[in-house]
């Protein structure tokens, strides 16, 4: 137990200083920074093998000069987003508003007495999927996976609170109670629903097998919640487009387990959809598909 809460500490370490770093620099130089160093050791990283198996693997008919600058301009965008972190609260300051574009965010506020479930990916800076929620001020809660090292863990929920919105929903059996919770309650609930779920549901993405949450079709199916389709993309810089998409509602007529099943499938191909059309803003690292898909 000590080595391990000696191990945290150093890794808590190992992750904070650099953000202390990037926080000085202010969040033009500090993305810009972190794009390039990243964009420059990424590609070399252990880690960037199955980011390139994975991109050959769901478009197969890129060459490799082109899977090349996949990696290499989704490297920079990890290292951006990195830097981008020690400034997110700047995200909802008057100043820096204009540097999120918000496209379709009266489909939101039509829910508002109804509530949703805002669902995207790991696309340019996920962070900031919530932001808008919690400046327009609704109710409700952010979806995250909670981080290995407590210590870690502890922080970036801090963080998350104050600069995007005040709750944090952590991934399993007491998160899910949270989620229906305010989803009974008529709020609202962001997720990033591309990550593999062993525990989920099959559905085909890219045309192979993947193990996917099935909470929002879930959600649609029993309570019969929105399910809210979000893009965002990087422009240039430290500066995005966040695309609220029609919402997606179950047929209260329908089986439940066809409907989730549905409204999964039509979620992974959504996904696909933004990833194909920007591949390079998309963390093409996740585990996401079996061997033998």
């Amino acid at each position: 137990m000590k080595n391990n809460a000696l191990r945290y500490r150093l890794e808590a370490i190992a992750a904070i200083l650099p953000l202390g770093l990037f926080k000085l620099l202010g969040l033009e130089r500090a993305s810009k920074f972190g794009g390039w160093l990243l964009r420059t050791i990424g590609p070399h990283v252990g880690v960037t093998r199955r980011a390139r198996k994975n991109i050959e693997r769901a478009m197969p008919d890129l060459t490799s000069a082109q899977v090349d600058q996949i990696i290499r301009d989704m490297w920079e965008n990890v290292g951006r987003t990195i830097g981008e972190y020690a400034h997110l609260d700047k995200f909802a300051d008057p100043a820096h508003r204009s540097r999120v574009t918000v496209k379709g965010l009266d489909l939101v506020e039509g829910l508002r007495d109804r509530g949703g479930m805002l669902v995207s990916g790991h696309f340019a800076n996920w962070e900031l999927l919530a932001l808008e929620l919690k400046l327009g001020g609704f109710e409700g809660g952010a979806v995250y996976r909670h981080a290995n090292n407590p210590t870690i863990d502890q922080w970036i929920v801090k963080l998350r609170s104050r600069a995007i919105f005040p709750v944090q929903i952590p991934k399993g059996p007491k998160g899910a109670r949270d989620v229906i919770r305010i989803v009974r309650n008529k709020g609202f609930i962001c997720m990033l629903a591309d990550q593999k779920m062993n525990d989920g549901i099959e559905a085909k993405f890219f045309g192979m097998k993947a193990m996917t949450p099935a909470t929002p079709g879930a959600m649609a199916t029993r309570y019969g919640t929105p399910v809210v389709p979000v893009t965002i993309r990087r422009t240039t810089g430290c500066n995005f487009v966040q695309e609220i998409h029609e919402p997606i509602y179950a047929d209260p007529n329908a089986d439940t387990h066809e409907e989730t099943a549905r409204i999964t499938q039509a979620l992974n191909d959504f996904l696909e959809a933004e990833i194909r059309a920007n591949p390079a803003q998309w963390l093409w690292m996740h585990n996401r598909w079996p061997a033998d898909a």
